[in-house]
């Protein structure tokens, strides 16, 4: 009886190891709720389309999974994205049954845009003439607007196909930045680094507008489809700002500022909450709809 147990004993075991060095090979590791690798200055975030899950790159190249709960952000893993990879902006993504983290940047002196599962692994790589800034998904489409920051353009790129397409050239811009598209409205909002201006790209009329002046240095955006509202990331200034789209005229107003101490990137969650990756503060930074700040993780 005891060498039948220590056999079974064994057998477990093994099957333990053969999953564990499965996990490391694909570069996932299992936080199980414990911080088990910790953030390095987190620089960009996004959330699911339920807000239910929170992803995080931070400047180590680590991208760490976080499931969203009352009050609390929970690890539930993290896995390591190609070490020649230069991110800048990245995106959630879901189209044909199939989830995806699209990551926009730079690799060997040319843009690129490579797709990742949500345990790891990389999927695709889409290579671009110019630097790639900003990224965001159209689920209609089932593809992502993308922004250069040398060329000052903005491409669209299919997720089910190999090809890239032009869509505009914002050319009075200086240096584009992070990108949000409204799907409603089909309209691209895109930020210049350099002036501190948003601009609006208009697909159905092919306009490009400007929408904010006077801001910082804006690393992120995020819009909220249900309030027609776009946030705002401006590290320059330590805050992050709410334009309300709906107005006649928008206005940037401070939606959250201290004790933030550099806000790089932020993503809409469940409740009606914006999770916001504070660079300088080394942490999450979680604020109510109202801009109240609810927590931060790690505690």
């Amino acid at each position: 009886m005891r060498a039948h147990e220590d056999s079974r004993w064994r057998r477990g075991v093994t099957s333990a190891v053969r999953l564990l060095a499965l996990l490391l090979l694909l570069g996932w590791q299992a936080g199980a709720g414990q911080n088990e690798v910790a953030l390095e200055h987190p620089v960009m975030v996004d959330s699911n389309a339920s807000g239910s899950e929170l992803f995080v790159l931070d400047a180590a190249g680590t991208l760490h999974a976080l499931q969203v709960g009352t009050n609390k952000l929970q690890e539930s893993g993290t896995f390591a994205v190609s070490p020649e990879l230069t991110p800048a902006d990245m995106a959630y993504a879901s189209w044909s049954g199939q989830e995806a983290l699209l990551i926009a940047g730079m690799q060997a002196g040319h843009g690129v845009v490579m797709s990742y599962s949500l345990d790891g692994r990389a999927l695709k790589t889409w290579e671009l003439p110019n630097l790639c800034s900003g990224i965001d998904f159209s689920a209609k489409t089932h593809s992502a607007f993308v922004a250069t920051s040398d060329s000052r353009e903005i491409f669209r790129v299919d997720l089910q196909g190999t090809k890239s397409t032009f869509v505009a050239r914002i050319a009075d811009a200086t240096k584009l930045g992070p990108l949000a598209f409204d799907e409603a409205h089909q309209m691209i909002y895109v930020a210049d680094v350099a002036s501190g201006r948003i601009y609006g790209y208009a697909l159905a009329t092919r306009t490009t507008s400007v929408l904010l002046t006077g801001l910082s240095a804006p690393t992120a955006l995020s819009y909220d489809p249900d309030g027609r509202r776009l946030y705002v990331a401006d590290p320059g200034r330590r805050a992050i700002y709410r334009v309300e789209m709906n107005s006649a005229k928008p206005v940037a107003a401070q939606f959250a500022a201290s004790p933030l101490k550099a806000p790089y990137g932020m993503a809409l969650i469940s409740n009606n909450q914006l999770a916001v990756a504070d660079y300088a503060g080394n942490s999450i930074a979680v604020f109510s709809g109202k801009g109240a700040l609810l927590f931060r993780f790690p505690e």
